[in-house]
């Protein structure tokens, strides 16, 4: 398994053309191999990736790395491609010339596609050569402009143009190479974080998507104050009953002291954070519910996500009907992303798993 994680293998594949001249010579294969063993070596020198990073190269012999000689070439390296989180280009004329170096552009971006993952900020472009022939559009922006990529030649003063080590292949690379390569090693790191971290907030949130979707199991924080009891009582019996769980044990308490106040939703927010939703009860005191809308379901539950990373989706459960459904008060409640859930009338029950399942669909469309 790669750093980044499931569904990709590998971390980094590394495209790049041979260079061949139609007589089996390939002038720039040897380059762009000891760059790659030399990009290798810089991004294990970080502990951090040092075990976990996994970059493909069809030149590896290592078991489980390289190409297996009893498969069908450009079906292995379709399947390594697809499987791969970002892609490196070495640039040159001779990438934009070669129709392999399309392929593997093209099997990687179809990927991406079925994967429903962007491809922005997944590409990394290493020019090892100037260019004037004009770039195929998935490497252009909006505007048509190349992507940005890393400088990694030098002209001599005769405007000759060679990749930075071009005649040090057989020795070692100079600290005009190594300068380069950490430039390119930096970016690296701070794109297989970030693509981390989107792996794991999807994985997040499919994970609650399939929670919300079942029947029963989750685990509801039910908001309403000590002076109606009796009603957020009767309402987390119900929700007990249908396989939901209710905390806190209790509504909260109805107090004056600011420093009570704050520890209040100091433990409103930690028993949330662990929380699968919110529902506010609203009673007849529009006033107070007013006031949770914003307090419990925009603050709080912000702090709550912010502290959990959870979708933590709310809704107000409207028990009194029509005194406290004013269309200002429900305007309010859609802009605080709070759903109107109507337990007016016996059973209320099925409107709380309707949520539910409209909570799933939504964290599914976001995947």
């Amino acid at each position: 398994m790669s750093y980044i994680g499931d569904p990709f293998l590998h971390d980094l594949f590394v495209s790049y053309s041979h260079g061949d001249d139609g007589n089996g010579n390939a002038s720039l294969k040897p380059w762009s191999e000891a760059f790659v063993i030399a990009l290798e070596k810089e991004l294990r020198a970080d502990r951090k990736y040092r075990q976990a990073l996994r970059i493909f190269r069809d030149t590896d012999g290592r078991l489980g790395q390289g190409v297996d000689p009893t498969v069908p070439l450009t079906e292995q390296l379709q399947n390594e491609i697809r499987g791969t989180a970002l892609l490196m280009i070495l640039m040159s004329p001779d990438y934009l010339a070669s129709s392999w170096c399309r392929d593997e552009r093209e099997w990687w971006h179809a990927a991406q596609l079925e994967f429903g993952l962007p491809t922005e900020q997944r590409i990394a472009l290493v020019h090892i050569w100037p260019t004037e022939e004009k770039w195929p559009k998935d490497l252009t922006d909006s505007r048509c402009h190349h992507l940005v990529g890393f400088p990694f030649y030098a002209k001599n003063p005769t405007g000759i143009a060679r990749p930075f080590g071009w005649s040090e292949v057989s020795g070692s690379f100079s600290q005009t190479f190594h300068a380069a390569l950490l430039e390119v090693v930096g970016r690296l790191y701070v794109m297989l974080d970030a693509m981390k971290v989107r792996l794991d907030e999807r994985h997040r949130a499919k994970e609650e998507a399939q929670k919300f979707a079942q029947t029963g199991g989750q685990s509801i924080y039910l908001h309403g104050r000590a002076d109606h009891k009796e009603a957020w009582e009767r309402v987390a019996i119900t929700l007990a009953d249908i396989g939901i769980a209710v905390v806190p044990g209790e509504p909260d308490p109805v107090v004056s002291d600011a420093l009570e106040l704050q520890r209040i939703r100091e433990r409103r927010v930690e028993t949330m954070s662990d929380c699968d939703g919110l529902l506010l009860l609203g009673t007849e005191d529009g006033r107070a519910l007013d006031a949770d809308l914003v307090v419990v379901g925009r603050h709080d539950r912000n702090s709550a996500r912010a502290r959990s990373n959870r979708l933590l989706p709310c809704g107000l459960l409207n028990t009194v009907g029509a005194p406290i459904a004013t269309p200002v008060r429900r305007a309010t409640a859609r802009a605080m992303q709070a759903d109107w859930l109507d337990a007016t009338h016996d059973p209320w029950t099925p409107e709380v798993q309707r949520w539910l399942a409209g909570c799933a669909a939504r964290a599914e469309a976001a995947l």
